[in-house]
């Protein structure tokens, strides 16, 4: 009676044991997994249409549902490795159209890099007493988390003050790394290092003038969002207000933002003029993969 109460009771732990690690797997518990994402949707139609779009520039974008959120999210890699997660993070922030993406450290759906299945503990006849071991005391480990976007900032800042701003008269020089929120004339926060570069050129040749040109991607007509006029934040979405206007209009007020930046520094504004280009000056089609790169301004140093 007693061995069939201690065999009963074996049998019980074992399947206990089983049923906890099986709902563990289950829900998706596991480390190390990195997905890398560049959209979330709460409809899945709206997903797979970004998907698609992802597809169009050579990613592998597939979708795959966060059952803890209930979004569908549209990734375009799932690695264990965090130093290639975290560089395929800056890679499409800083080289692509998709700026928001980042480093899921999870899983979607059913998706697991890998698992083991769990077994039930073997049910013995004899119960034996483990051996008993003194504790071991475990150094903790110093983990050091990189954030992709502080990361691609630094990159930002290290690419501007490398590159030197040598123009002649009559030239025209594209200022790399200056980005606008979509839609408006406000700048992002990493397009800080390029408008002051553009600071210290226009100080240090207090003789020069220049003329800033605005170019968009293609000609839509479409909402435009702007700086209110009291505002001094020129890389915030704080403190704006909305209009409607054409693309030609949209170049002109991001134009008149770097004009505006530099007089806030101290630069005179006779020194500068605007030109307002519109979409009508694309380097790419408005629909190649490098579109992004239609939006711009370009800085002419003018004949005295």
């Amino acid at each position: 009676m007693v061995y069939n109460s201690i065999r009963m009771k074996k049998v019980l732990l074992a399947f206990m044991l089983w049923t906890i690690a099986t709902l563990v797997i289950a829900q998706g518990v596991t480390s190390g997994n990195y997905v890398i994402v560049i959209g979330a949707f709460s409809v899945k139609e709206n997903a797979d249409r970004f998907s698609r779009q992802g597809k169009q520039q050579k990613l592998k974008a597939k979708v795959e549902i966060n059952k803890l959120k209930n979004l569908y999210y549209v990734y375009v890699l799932q690695t264990t490795d965090h130093d290639a997660a975290l560089a395929e993070v800056v890679r499409l922030r800083s080289s692509t159209s998709f700026k928001d993406a980042w480093a899921f450290n999870g899983t979607l759906g059913d998706l697991i890099v890998a698992k083991v299945e769990p077994k039930p503990e073997p049910v013995v006849e004899k119960v034996v007493e483990p051996p008993k071991e003194e504790p071991k005391i475990i150094e903790p480990i110093a983990v050091t988390v990189i954030d992709p976007a502080k990361a691609r900032e630094e990159q930002i800042k290290k690419d501007v003050e490398s590159k030197g701003m040598v123009m002649k008269k009559g030239e025209k020089e594209v200022l790399d790394h200056i980005y606008f929120f979509k839609d408006a004339a406000v700048l992002r926060p990493e397009s800080k290092y390029a408008v002051d570069r553009l600071v210290k050129m226009m100080r240090d040749n207090p003789a020069e003038k220049i003329r800033i040109h605005g170019h968009t991607n293609g000609d839509a007509p479409g909402k435009i969002i702007m700086r209110a006029d009291e505002s001094s934040d020129f890389f915030s979405l704080d403190k704006t207000v909305e209009d409607y206007g054409s693309s030609k209009k949209l170049s002109e007020q991001r134009a008149n933002l770097i004009r505006d930046y530099l007089i806030a520094n101290g630069i005179d504004g006779r020194r500068m003029t605007i030109k307002a280009e519109g979409g009508k000056k694309p380097i790419y089609d408005v629909d190649d993969d490098k579109a992004e790169a239609n939006v711009r301004v370009e800085i002419e140093v003018l004949h005295d």
